[in-house]
């Protein structure tokens, strides 16, 4: 199978052994010298110990490298942690830098960005735990530094003020597109 290669650096998506994402890219990036963007999400899950953040790949199993296909094909294809580099239709299809950008436009300085908005004055949401698991609340006051937040709250026909600490609610997904 013959290739025809864009010519000149362009970005390109690869693709990881799964949860190898950062390993594949930062090998990459210090044996090759090229540059990589490995976007990635934190979120909140509860364990054993209490809530606890973690930081997965934004796009689970790729990264995109900036490389020249005609000369770097073979060493990214061969890295350490890389499954394969995606063709489609036959045919490897650059990203363009606008996309790239966009997406490094949304993420913090460490290069993620968080899965969860944070809650705001007027919302409503849902308690997660608890013995009033389920009950829809409204945010009435939002306290940053402790990470909590006051809600008002319906019991046995009046309208109750309550502490949250902001991970026993739910918060709506920052990367969701608004359909209002």
């Amino acid at each position: 199978m013959v290739f025809n290669f864009p010519e000149g650096q362009h970005w390109f998506a690869v693709r990881s052994k799964p949860k190898k994402e950062r390993v594949a890219a930062s090998t990459i990036a210090a044996q090759q010298r090229l540059e990589v963007f490995c976007p990635l999400i934190r979120f909140r899950r509860k364990t054993k110990r209490g809530a606890v953040w973690f930081q997965e790949a934004m796009f689970p199993g790729y990264f995109f490298v900036r490389f020249d296909m005609a000369e770097k094909k073979r060493a990214i294809a061969y890295s350490t942690g890389v499954l394969t580099i995606p063709l489609f239709n036959e045919r490897y299809v650059p990203i363009p830098d606008e996309v790239i950008h966009s997406i490094r436009r949304d993420l913090d300085e460490d290069g993620s960005v968080d899965a969860a908005a944070p809650l705001e004055v007027g919302e409503e949401t849902t308690i997660l735990d608890g013995s009033m698991r389920g009950l829809k609340v409204t945010v009435i006051k939002v306290m940053p530094a402790e990470d909590r937040v006051a809600v008002l709250l319906e019991m046995l026909g009046t309208m109750v003020e309550a502490e949250f600490a902001t991970h026993e609610l739910e918060r709506r997904n920052k990367l969701r597109l608004n359909t209002e």
